[in-house]
């Protein structure tokens, strides 16, 4: 995944910025951390925290909401922490990945975050919230460590998010490449 490598520029990403959302449900988070909060409503969603350790931490403790049978993984820089496959009963689930190794304090890191959830609730329930359940990081800490905090946190998910003008110029693009395998 190119998005774990240390090379890797995300300077184009959605920072992750917003204090306040419209969903019901409560995050417990310095930001927001819900993706359709920022446009990404459905595919595949990359979060990357960047943060300072403070030599610390021994882990990284996470909730996240997905859906039924969604999953997710965790990397600290390029190294791979932990994973959760999901299943088809679990809407969200929270776990701590242990660090392979202690981190140098000062040191710049990068914990990134890739879920594959699986869209919004369908509800045909009268007067239920259950389609609101959002899809995202509720909650976070740095086990080992109770003051690291993110320096920033930045997401991508879907081409051009709620923004589908750029999906249009892509179409667009292929069809003058002439381009006749694209489906619509």
């Amino acid at each position: 995944m190119p998005e774990i490598s240390p090379e890797y520029s995300d300077a184009d990403w959605t920072v992750a910025n917003r204090t306040s959302t419209v969903n019901p449900n409560q995050y417990n988070t310095s930001v927001v951390l819900i993706a359709g909060d920022y446009g990404y409503h459905t595919g595949n969603i990359i979060y990357r925290a960047h943060f300072t350790s403070s030599g610390e931490e021994t882990g990284f403790y996470t909730n996240i909401w997905g859906g039924l049978a969604f999953a997710f993984s965790v990397w600290l820089d390029d190294t791979l922490v932990g994973s959760w496959e999901g299943d088809a009963i679990t809407n969200d689930y929270n776990t701590t990945f242990d660090f392979p190794s202690t981190l140098d304090a000062g040191s710049e890191h990068v914990l990134t975050i890739l879920q594959d959830h699986m869209g919004y609730e369908g509800d045909w329930t009268v007067a239920s919230d259950w389609f609101k359940r959002p899809r995202g990081i509720l909650d976070f800490y740095f086990t080992g460590s109770g003051n690291t905090t993110v320096d920033t946190w930045k997401l991508t998910g879907n081409l051009g998010g709620e923004d589908v003008s750029l999906v249009i110029q892509c179409l667009d693009m292929f069809r003058r490449l002439n381009i006749s395998s694209l489906v619509y």
